[in-house]
């Protein structure tokens, strides 16, 4: 019966066994190892041409191009004369491109990228992704014109770019541009009235520490405060503004949620001199909003957002809202992370208001207690109002505070789960601090 089992086994393995892998690799069609080889970056897409003579012929004439300088030893000599040549052949055999990635981080050749970055949208590219590295006079690269003249592009993400817009007397031509990251870089004309206004396809923005310089005459002022039904044609989903100036967005916060189909937003002020206080969002379109605040404040701020799923903060500083407004007949959830200072009864005050306002919702709260100076005398009994329930409670404090905040946090709300970071907490017997407070934690 054994030796039955083998041989039925090895009747069964045996077309696997004589199979070399030729065949099937031969027979995948073009298409398909195109679509493969996108997902991987050049060393690893070239390396794939020994697999068969299909994968090496399918490398040559792939539609998405990944050009890196740091990918060659000798990088003066050899990536120029490789990028030139593929891009030639691309010519000669008159193939069109979709994807285009230039990665010049080592050589500050500003020429050479310019004439690569110009036949490849001759090419056919929707796609660009661009990182040029300074020239020998530390000028940012600037887009050529053929980059803000052309309509099928699709996608434009650059580092350390510049985009001369003439403050307003050179026009871009990206009606079918949909995604558009701007990391580090300068534009010369204002960001929204000369650029993403213009832009109405586009849904995805994210904007990192990216500056603008503009010279707003009267009539584009008047026009940044009365453009609502240009906006209203936009199709913006996604928007995200990092490490914000005042130059770029002063009068203008009022206007990101009054796009009608913007689902995304997200704000970080890192390194940033953003005045937040007044903040107002209030749009019936958006489901998603995060907030990192590290540097400023938002204070006296107003939100209404009748179909929010998620609100997040993350910051050194609590939030303070006015109000915050929202009719969602669904679950939604609240996420703060933040830092407790100072340590007193004002700011355990100014989080239990916060939680009320977010009450409707699955609260998560995070709290790191910054190292105090003086709490002999800290008491903090609650302000007399309900206390607002939170789902999961995440505390990290110093032994010799951590009662008083404990006792301050469970006068500001009532958690179901709690989870303490006991790396501060070898001095501290948690079981009977929390005995004390006659609170027994499901989990710490």
């Amino acid at each position: 019966m054994a030796n039955q089992e083998r041989i039925d086994l090895s009747l069964e393995v045996s077309p696997v066994a004589n199979y070399t892998g030729e065949v099937a690799a031969d027979d995948i069609p073009e298409e398909m190892i195109h679509r493969i080889q996108s997902f991987m970056d050049a060393r690893l897409a070239a390396r794939s041409t020994v697999l068969s003579k299909s994968w090496h012929r399918a490398w040559f004439t792939r539609p998405d191009l990944d050009f890196r300088d740091q990918d060659f030893r000798s990088r003066l000599i050899e990536f120029p004369a490789f990028a030139i040549n593929t891009l030639q052949r691309y010519e000669v055999l008159e193939l069109r491109i979709y994807t285009f990635r230039l990665d010049m981080v080592s050589i500050g050749d500003h020429r050479l990228a310019k004439e690569l970055i110009i036949k490849a949208i001759k090419l056919g590219a929707t796609n660009l992704t661009l990182r040029i590295r300074r020239d020998c006079r530390h000028t940012l690269f600037s887009l050529p014109n053929e980059v803000l003249y052309s309509e099928t592009l699709a996608g434009l993400s650059t580092c350390e770019c510049a985009i001369n817009l003439q403050f307003g007397k050179n026009e871009v031509s990206w009606s079918n541009l949909k995604t558009l990251t701007l990391s580090h870089g300068v534009t010369h004309g204002d960001l929204f009235l000369d650029l993403i206004w213009k832009c109405p396809s586009l849904e995805n923005i994210t904007l990192y520490k990216t500056v603008s310089f503009p010279t707003l005459s009267n009539e584009q002022r008047r026009l940044s405060l009365s453009c609502e039904n240009i906006i209203k044609l936009h199709k913006l989903k996604s928007l995200q503004l990092i490490g914000l100036d005042n130059r770029d967005y002063i009068f203008r916060h009022d206007l990101w949620p009054k796009f009608p189909w913007l689902k995304e937003l997200v704000i970080e002020d890192a390194d940033s001199s953003y005045d937040w206080r007044g903040l107002r969002i209030c749009s019936p379109s958006l489901e998603l909003i995060t907030l990192y605040m590290y540097c400023n404040k938002i204070t006296n701020g107003v939100f209404d957002v009748p179909n929010i799923r998620k609100f997040r903060v993350v910051g050194v500083h609590l939030l303070e809202l006015d109000e915050f407004k929202t009719s969602s007949n669904r679950e939604w959830e609240s996420d703060i992370h933040v830092d407790c200072y100072p340590f007193n009864a004002s700011w355990f005050y100014s989080l239990s208001k916060l939680l009320r306002m977010l009450s409707s919702s699955r609260i998560s709260l995070s709290v790191y207690m910054t190292y105090p100076h003086d709490v002999q005398h800290f008491l903090y009994t609650g302000d007399g109002l309900p206390i607002p329930v939170v789902e999961k409670l995440m505390i990290s404090s110093y032994p010799p505070v951590f009662f008083a905040f404990l006792r301050a946090m469970f006068f500001s709300c009532r958690p179901n789960l709690i989870f303490v970071d006991v790396r501060f907490m070898r001095e501290v017997d948690l079981e009977a601090a929390f005995r004390q407070l006659h609170y027994r934690p499901i989990f710490w």
